[in-house]
C-alpha cells in the first residue's frame, strides 16, 4: 500500500514571524505569536492501495498552454501616434448628404422631413386661429 500524506501546517500557509517582529509591530505581539506557532490545519494521512488507478481526464501539456499564453499578448508596444489616432478617430460629426429644397418656400430641408420654416408658419397660423376662437367665444 502506498501512503499519501497530505499535511498542512501554519508554516506552509503563512511564514512564522518572530515574536520580536510582532511585538515591535503589534501591541499584543505575544498573543499573535502563540496563534501563529500552532498549526492552522491538522495533518491528514491517507492509505491508498497501489493497484488503484485514477481515471482523471488528462490535462493539456505545458507547451500547449504556454503557446496560447504567448499568442494572447501584443508583440510590440503600441506607438504614441497610433494610440492618439485611435483615441481621436471616429468622433467627428458625419456630413448630411440627403438635403433638398422645400417645394413650398424654397428653403433647404432634409429629405423625407417637414420643412422647419413651413412648419413654424403652420404653428403660427394655428395659434392665431386659436386666439380668434377664444376672442369670439
Amino acid at each position: 500500500m502506498a501512503t499519501l500524506r497530505i499535511g498542512t501546517s501554519g508554516s506552509t500557509l503563512m511564514p512564522r514571524l518572530s515574536s520580536t517582529v510582532l511585538s515591535s509591530t503589534f501591541r499584543f505581539g505575544t498573543v499573535y505569536s502563540r496563534q501563529l506557532s500552532l498549526p492552522a490545519l491538522p495533518s491528514l494521512v491517507l492509505s491508498v492501495p497501489a493497484s488503484l488507478q485514477w481515471n482523471l481526464p488528462s490535462l493539456p501539456s505545458w507547451t500547449d498552454i504556454w503557446e496560447s499564453i504567448l499568442r494572447a499578448v501584443p508583440k510590440k508596444k503600441t506607438s504614441h501616434a497610433k494610440k492618439r489616432h485611435r483615441q481621436m478617430a471616429g468622433k467627428a460629426l458625419k456630413d448630411v448628404t440627403s438635403l433638398c429644397k422645400c417645394p413650398a418656400c424654397g428653403q433647404t430641408k432634409r429629405m423625407h422631413y417637414l420643412c422647419p420654416h413651413c412648419l413654424e408658419k403652420l404653428k403660427e397660423l394655428g395659434r392665431t386661429i386659436e386666439q380668434e376662437r377664444e376672442v369670439s367665444a
